[in-house]
């Protein structure tokens, strides 16, 4: 509980939470036919082999587009558009029975929108971020190498990507050249993918119609529009100014020092390399 408090207490300082809008637009892009869900599994520190982290992924797949993101993101982002003002959301974060579900890896990924383009929104202190990319991203190398995972027939595949060199396992028989996270363009679903040093392990758990009409959309924020460049930048300014920004929430030098040592213990990333 003391952590839920501490991260709060600095993402959402006095001049920040003063100035946060809960009137921001939806967004519709298309309605969902299939919900894919993997589960996560991720060294977030390198010093710190035995702690692993575990999240479980949402694959919206549509008829033209997908989205991807975590599902404590997702129902952490379903339980803010109902939020209408501030005194809402201090009751909200106040809740100690009934916390708000917070995630550790907070990309939302959207394929093929625009066409042909891969988009990333990403939330950290300075804003919410939006970058794309192209989503011809990975130069797989597929195998000979098959084998049953899930009740599938699977065939294997390599890639290098952000660093990293990946291994996935793809259903020919799920006819969806699609993913977790930005991983793509195999001729069957990707049903297991995993870097060489299962930092970074993705593993299907379900496939299923949707129970109920669920649609691939977005809250339209004021956006930052960057590169994945641009992007990162930020990001590690915002690491190495940690101190900085928990003084100007109010923070205690105790809790200055602590938000450090926990912005240190984050130090790999699914993407080690930016190009």
């Amino acid at each position: 509980m003391r952590k839920l408090f501490f991260l709060f207490a600095f993402l959402f300082s006095f001049p920040i939470f003063a100035q946060l809008r809960f009137n921001y637009p939806l967004k519709v892009i298309e309605s969902a036919e299939l919900l894919v869900t993997y589960s996560l599994k991720f060294q977030q520190d390198t010093l710190n082999p035995e702690f692993i982290q575990q999240e479980d992924m949402l694959l919206f797949l549509g008829q033209n587009i997908s989205k991807c993101i975590s599902q404590e993101l997702y129902v952490f982002d379903t339980i803010m558009r109902k939020i209408k003002s501030p005194s809402e959301f201090q009751g909200l974060i106040s809740d100690h029975i009934n916390p708000l579900p917070m995630s550790r890896f907070r990309p939302s990924i959207f394929k093929n929108y625009p066409k042909d383009k891969l988009t990333c929104i990403h939330h950290i202190i300075d804003g919410t971020f939006w970058y794309e990319e192209d989503i011809d991203l990975f130069n797989w190398q597929l195998t000979a190498d098959t084998s049953t995972l899930y009740g599938y027939k699977v065939q294997k595949a390599t890639t290098e990507f952000g660093g990293r060199s990946w291994t996935a396992w793809f259903a020919p028989n799920l006819p969806f050249n699609d993913g977790p996270y930005k991983f793509n363009g195999l001729p069957g679903l990707i049903v297991k993918i995993f870097d060489s040093r299962n930092h970074y392990v993705f593993e299907f758990i379900s496939i299923k119609k949707p129970y109920k009409e669920l649609m691939i959309d977005y809250v339209e924020k004021d956006f930052i529009k960057s590169t994945k460049e641009d992007f990162f930048r930020a990001k590690d300014s915002f690491r190495e100014d940690i101190i900085n920004r928990a003084k100007a929430a109010g923070l205690n030098n105790e809790m200055q020092q602590r938000a450090a040592r926990n912005m240190a213990r984050l130090n790999n990333p699914i993407e080690l390399k930016r190009k």
